[in-house]
């Protein structure tokens, strides 16, 4: 039994705390060593349902979870976890194989995804990577200038919000720097090998289509709202743009 979800205490308040979910002892010990080697505190849980208890019990800083794991599974998490904490950071950490499953659990709302096996310097420099796109929200990494007014959507840099048609828009954190990074190239097409590199780093694998899933995410909370304007256009074979294009409404007609 390894099973361990407790509440912080007072003498470790200022470290940020992990939920490593993972069935497997040795992984989840290993994970649990090396993110608490790197200064965080990190806690496990064995299952789906434990780990659902712990999450709504207290709220951790960041979610490191396995899909394939007893009771609930790691993409009923994921779905359950977005309704109630939109910006909670989640690292998957999968064996699975198929294209697939990896793209259904950023569709969900995943923000990273590691293929197991990985190295703990790299799940540790994903974790602080979203980390510093959370403190985008707060205004720490925001770049000079960057109040924006596009159509009806405001990136309110005095507010901290980002707002469709006087809307908060509930952007999680990788939605957020894809955001940012359209916003700094405004008007010009980003490819989705330079978006890639731009929000996970690293090089894009041939055929990989995470940009589009995070576009398609991010879309139906800016572009799908009730504003009167879209805002990713495609640029068909090139990638995508930020630009504020009205929206088609269909014309009424008048009987006579």
């Amino acid at each position: 039994m390894f099973d361990s979800a407790p509440l912080p205490d007072d003498d470790a308040t200022e470290r940020r705390t992990i939920l490593v979910v993972e069935d497997d002892e040795n992984t989840a010990r290993a994970t649990a060593y090396h993110l608490t080697r790197a200064g965080y505190r990190a806690s496990i849980s064995k299952d789906g349902l434990a780990a659902l208890t712990a999450l709504k019990a207290w709220q951790p800083d960041a979610l490191v979870l396995d899909l394939m794991l007893p009771h609930v599974d790691g993409l009923s998490i994921i779905q359950d976890v977005r309704r109630w904490a939109p910006d909670l950071p989640i690292v998957v950490m999968t064996a699975r194989q198929e294209e697939k499953d990896r793209l259904e659990a950023l569709r969900l709302g995943a923000d990273d995804l590691l293929r197991k096996p990985f190295s703990a310097k790299e799940l540790v420099a994903r974790l602080e990577a979203l980390f510093r796109r959370a403190e985008v929200r707060v205004g720490d990494d925001l770049p000079d200038g960057a109040d924006v007014s596009l159509g009806d959507l405001e990136v309110d840099r005095t507010r901290l919000e980002v707002r469709v048609a006087g809307e908060v828009a509930p952007l999680t954190p990788l939605e957020t720097k894809l955001l940012w990074i359209l916003v700094e190239e405004k008007g010009r097409t980003l490819s989705r090998d330079e978006i890639f590199r731009r929000v996970w780093g690293g090089e894009r694998q041939r055929g990989d289509r995470s940009v589009d899933v995070l576009v398609r995410r991010l879309r139906r909370k800016v572009d799908e709202s009730g504003g009167q304007y879209t805002y990713i256009q495609t640029e068909h074979k090139q990638g995508y743009r930020l630009q504020a294009v009205p929206k088609a409404f269909p014309l009424r007609r008048h009987r006579g």
